[in-house]
C-alpha cells in the first residue's frame, strides 16, 4: 500500500466507512512505517474537530448519581434481569428522542421503580446474597463454551454510554438491540439517542445482519445530507471473517475460549465478573469496528465484563483507562483529557433479554441495494461424502453439518470445497483447496505443530478470526478454522485421513522489502548466524515460539523469531538479530531512551519496539501488546540458544533455551 492509497482508506475510515480484515490490515501495517501518514491522520482528526464540532451548553449528568444509586443496591437475579421483551422488531431503527431528553432521563423512572423492587426484595429474603467460592479462569471458560453450544435464539436490548469522544462531545448515550438464531443468523442495530452541538455531525446509526450466505450493512454517511452507506454481500462464504458475525454479544466465546490473561474478580449468584486488556475484549465491541464515529481506546485499557453465571450471557462490561505514563502519552497524542482509572470511558449495560424463538423476518435485508456476490456456490449435503470427494473428519463430537460450498477460486488454485459445522454459537468449517502454488491458507509465520505422523501450521485466534490450521497434502491445501479450543481443533485435525507434509523448499523463501527471507530451523538459524543466537527465557504467557528465519539484505546476515499466543494472538512477539555497532535511523514520531542494565535502548512506543546494541549485536524486540515494563523484562531474559537437535523445528523447541 503507498501513501496515496493509505490516506484514501484513513479517509475513509474516518467517514465510518467499514474496512475490509486485509485492507484494515494493509492500512495498519503502512502506518506502522510511514510517519508521513501518521501526521496526516492526526492533523485530519485534529481539523476534523475543529471544523465539525462547537461546544454544547451544559446540561446536568445523571450518569454518575444513577449508576451510584444501583451500585448501592443489590443487583436484581438473572431471572429479572431477563426479563422478556415483547416480541416482534422494528422495521427500523428506534424513533430518534426529541432533543433535550437523552436516553438516561427516559430510562430514569424504569431504574427507579427496579432499584425500589430490588431493595424491598432484597429485604423480604434477609438481605443482599452471600458471595461463593470464587471462580477460576478455566472455570470461567469451561461455562462459556458449554453455554455456546446450547444457545438456539436470543434477543436482547442495550445501553451504552461512552465519554470523551471530543471536548464538544464529552457524553453519548447510544441503544443496541441484538437478535440471533443458531447457527449463522445475526442482527445488530446501534441508535444513537446523543444530542450534538452540530448538525454537521452524522449520528452513530448502525445495522448489521447476517442470514447464513447474505451479510448487510448500513453505517453513517460521510455527510449529515447525504444517504447512509450500504454494503450487500451474497454468496459469501459460511463463518466467513471477512464478513463477520460478532455473536459475543450472546456468549463471549471468542473473547473467554481461553484462560490466558483472564482474570476473575469476584463471583456471587448475580454475576461472575472477570477483567482482561481491551484487546483481549475486542470482539464485546464489535460496533467499533463496524463504522461511525467512535473514540479512540487504548489496547491495555482494562476491561471488566460481568457474565451471567447460568447462561454466561455478558451482562455488564465497561473499559477503564489503563495506569501509567505510557497510556498518558497515548492520551496526549490523540488529545484525549486526564481519565482517572476508576472511571469508565464506554459502558455497555443489557436491560432487556429474551431465549424465546426469533423469527425469519428478523434478519430481512433490503432489496434495492447494489450485491457483491462473493462466489461460494451452495452444495447438496446429501452427495457430499459420496459424490465430492471431500475428507470428513471424525471427531466432530456434536457439531452438524450445516452448510457446504464451492468457493470463488484464487488466483492459480481451483474453487475450494468449505465443509461448515455448527452447534449453537460454536463453529468449524474445513476448507480444501487443489493448489498450484503457496495456497493463502498458509501463514507465513504459523507454528508448525505435530499431528499424527505428520506436521500442520498452526496461527492463534483474532479478535476477526478463529483459530486456524493448515495442513499441506500432495493433493493441495486443507484449512480448518474454528472457535473452538486449540485442542479441539487439533484433535479434530488429526481425525482427517492425510498426512500432512512440511512446506515444499521453494514455499520457505521470499523476497520482501527487508531482503531475501528464508524460513529455516532454529538450528539451521543457530549455525548459520555470524553471532551466538539469543532467545529469551521470560515471555508473556502463553506464547510459543512459532517461527524462525535468515533475513539477508545487502551481504547481511540476520536472524527473526517469531513467538505467538498459543490461543490468542496476543502474545506475539518478534525478535531480530544481526552485526551493528550503532542504530539504524528511525522514522517513528515518538521515541524515548530506557536503561536497559546500564545499556540505552531505544523505545517506540506506537510500534512497541524496543532496540538496542550488544556486544556487536544490533537487538529489535517487537511486542505491540506488552507494557514497556513486559518488554524490558524480555529483553532482560535474552540468553544464549542451548543445543538444537539437527533439523528440529520450533513446535519442538518451545521450551528453547
Amino acid at each position: 500500500m503507498n501513501c496515496d492509497r493509505a490516506r484514501r482508506t484513513l479517509s475513509e475510515r474516518m467517514d465510518g466507512e467499514y474496512l475490509p480484515r486485509r485492507l484494515a490490515a494493509a492500512l495498519e501495517a503502512h502506518l506502522g512505517t510511514c510517519a508521513g501518514c501518521r501526521t496526516f491522520e492526526a492533523r485530519a482528526w485534529a481539523l476534523r474537530e475543529r471544523v465539525r464540532l462547537s461546544p454544547a451548553p451544559l446540561v446536568p449528568d445523571l450518569v454518575e448519581p444513577i449508576m451510584a444509586a444501583v451500585r448501592a443496591g443489590p443487583r436484581p437475579s438473572p431471572q429479572a434481569r431477563g426479563a422478556t421483551r415483547p416480541e416482534g422488531p422494528p422495521s427500523s431503527p428506534a424513533p430518534r428522542p426529541a432533543p433535550g431528553r437523552p436516553l438516561l432521563r427516559r430510562l430514569a423512572p424504569q431504574l427507579a421503580a427496579a432499584l425500589v423492587g430490588v431493595l424491598v426484595g432484597s429485604l423480604a429474603v434477609g438481605g443482599p446474597w452471600t458471595p461463593e467460592r470464587p471462580a477460576t479462569a478455566e472455570e470461567v471458560v469451561t461455562g462459556v463454551l458449554r453455554a455456546a453450544a446450547e444457545v438456539s435464539a436470543y434477543r436482547a436490548s442495550f445501553r451504552i454510554v461512552e465519554r470523551n469522544l471530543s471536548p464538544a462531545v464529552p457524553l453519548r448515550e447510544l441503544s443496541m438491540e441484538v437478535w440471533f438464531r443458531a447457527p449463522e443468523r445475526f442482527r445488530l442495530d446501534v441508535v444513537d439517542h446523543t444530542v450534538y452541538p452540530s448538525r454537521a455531525v452524522a449520528p452513530t446509526d448502525l445495522r448489521l445482519v447476517v442470514a447464513g450466505p447474505t451479510w448487510y450493512l448500513r453505517s453513517p454517511p460521510p455527510c449529515p445530507t447525504c444517504p447512509p452507506r450500504e454494503s450487500l454481500i451474497t454468496n459469501r462464504a459460511p463463518f466467513s471473517a471477512d464478513t463477520p458475525t460478532p455473536a459475543d454479544l450472546v456468549v463471549p466465546v471468542a473473547t473467554l475460549s481461553a484462560p490466558e490473561g483472564v482474570r476473575v474478580l469476584d463471583r456471587d449468584r448475580e454475576a461472575v465478573r472477570v477483567a482482561m486488556p481491551f484487546e483481549r475484549a475486542a470482539p464485546l465491541f464489535p460496533f467499533l469496528r463496524l463504522g461511525g464515529t467512535w473514540r479512540p481506546i487504548y489496547p491495555r485499557d482494562r476491561v471488566e465484563v460481568e457474565l451471567d453465571p447460568e447462561t454466561w450471557a455478558p451482562l455488564r462490561w465497561a473499559v477503564y483507562p489503563a495506569r501509567g505514563g505510557e497510556r498518558a502519552q497515548w492520551a496526549l497524542r490523540f488529545g484525549l483529557p486526564s481519565e482517572s482509572p476508576r472511571h469508565p470511558i464506554l459502558e455497555v449495560d443489557r436491560i432487556t433479554a429474551s431465549a424465546g424463538p426469533v423469527s425469519e423476518a428478523d434478519f430481512r435485508v433490503p432489496a434495492d441495494v447494489p450485491v457483491v456476490d462473493r462466489g461460494a456456490i451452495p452444495l447438496d449435503l446429501d452427495e457430499l461424502p459420496p459424490a465430492s470427494g471431500v475428507r470428513l473428519p471424525e471427531r466432530l463430537g456434536d457439531l452438524h453439518l450445516y452448510r457446504a460450498v464451492m468457493s470463488e477460486a484464487a488466483a492459480g488454485d481451483r474453487p475450494a470445497r468449505i465443509l461448515a459445522y455448527a452447534e449453537g454459537l460454536r463453529w468449524l468449517t474445513v476448507a480444501e483447496t487443489r493448489s498450484g502454488g503457496q495456497a493463502a491458507g498458509l501463514a507465513i509465520h504459523a507454528q508448525e505443530v505435530r499431528l499424527g505422523n505428520g506436521v500442520a501450521y498452526y496461527e492463534p485466534a483474532t479478535a476477526e478470526r478463529g483459530r486456524r490450521l493448515a495442513i499441506h497434502t500432495p493433493r493441495g491445501e486443507i484449512v480448518l478454522e474454528t472457535n473452538l479450543p486449540r485442542e479441539d481443533l487439533l484433535a479434530v485435525a488429526s481425525s482427517l485421513p492425510v498426512r500432512g507434509l512440511a512446506l515444499p523448499e521453494p514455499w520457505l523463501v521470499r523476497e520482501t522489502e527487508d531482503g531475501t527471507v528464508e524460513r529455516v530451523t532454529l538450528a539451521e538459524a543457530r549455525a548459520a548466524a555470524p553471532f551466538e543466537l539469543l532467545l529469551p527465557t521470560e515471555l508473556p504467557a502463553g506464547s510459543v515460539l512459532a517461527s524462525v528465519e535468515l533475513v539477508r539484505t545487502d551481504g547481511r546476515l540476520g536472524v527473526t523469531v517469531y513467538y505467538q499466543g498459543e490461543d490468542i494472538a496476543l502474545g506475539n512477539l518478534r525478535l531480530h538479530l544481526e552485526l551493528g555497532a550503532e542504530l539504524p535511523p528511525t522514522t517513528e514520531p515518538v521515541v524515548q531512551t530506557v536503561d536497559l542494565d546500564g545499556v540505552p535502548a531505544r523505545y517506540s512506543p506506537d510500534a512497541g519496539r524496543l532496540e538496542w546494541i550488544a556486544d556487536d549485536r544490533y537487538i529489535s524486540l517487537e511486542a505491540p501488546g506488552l507494557a514497556l515494563a513486559e518488554l524490558v523484562a524480555v529483553a532482560r531474559s535474552l540468553a544464549p540458544v542451548a543445543d538444537v537437535p539437527e533439523g528440529a523445528e520450533p513446535s519442538d523447541t518451545a521450551g528453547v533455551p
